[in-house]
C-alpha cells in the first residue's frame, strides 16, 4: 500500500480508472478495511460501512463506462495518521446508456494511516464544479 498520501491519492485515481473497465478489486484495495468508511458518490445518496461501499464500487464497475478520470486543481494536507486530498475529477468518454458523456465533479478523500500505509475512509463527490 501506499507510504506516502501523496501516493495513496494517485493509487486511488488509477484504480478509479480501472474500475471504468469493469474491475473494482484495485480501488477496493485503496479503501481502508474498517466498517467506519463512507462514500458520497455521483450517483447520489450516502453510504456507511465497508460492505455498502464495496457493494457501489461492484456495481459501477459492472456497469463498465468506459473512458477515463482525471484531476486538476489537487492540495493535499498530511497529518501523523490522517489526511485529505481535495480536486477537480475530470471525467472523459465514459459512456452511460449509450451516450457519450464528460463529467466534472469536485472531490474530496480522507485517508487514514493504518499498518504505516494510508487507506482511504472516504470519498465524496458533487458536480458542483464551476
Amino acid at each position: 500500500m501506499s507510504a506516502t498520501l501523496g501516493e495513496a491519492h494517485d493509487d486511488l485515481y488509477r484504480s478509479l480508472n480501472v474500475m471504468l473497465e469493469g474491475d473494482a478489486g484495485p480501488v477496493l484495495a485503496v479503501w481502508s478495511n474498517s466498517d467506519d468508511v463512507t462514500y458520497g458518490g455521483p450517483f447520489g445518496g450516502f453510504l456507511s460501512g465497508r460492505d455498502a461501499v464495496v457493494e457501489a464500487f461492484e456495481a459501477s464497475a459492472a456497469m463498465v463506462l468506459g473512458g477515463s478520470i482525471e484531476v486538476s486543481d489537487v492540495h493535499m494536507l498530511e497529518g501523523a495518521d490522517v489526511g485529505y486530498s481535495v480536486c477537480i475529477e475530470h471525467g472523459n468518454d465514459h459512456t452511460i446508456d449509450g451516450q457519450p458523456v464528460n463529467l466534472v465533479h469536485r472531490a474530496t478523500n480522507i485517508f487514514r494511516k493504518e499498518g504505516g500505509s494510508w487507506r482511504l475512509v472516504h470519498h465524496h463527490t458533487d458536480g458542483s464544479a464551476a
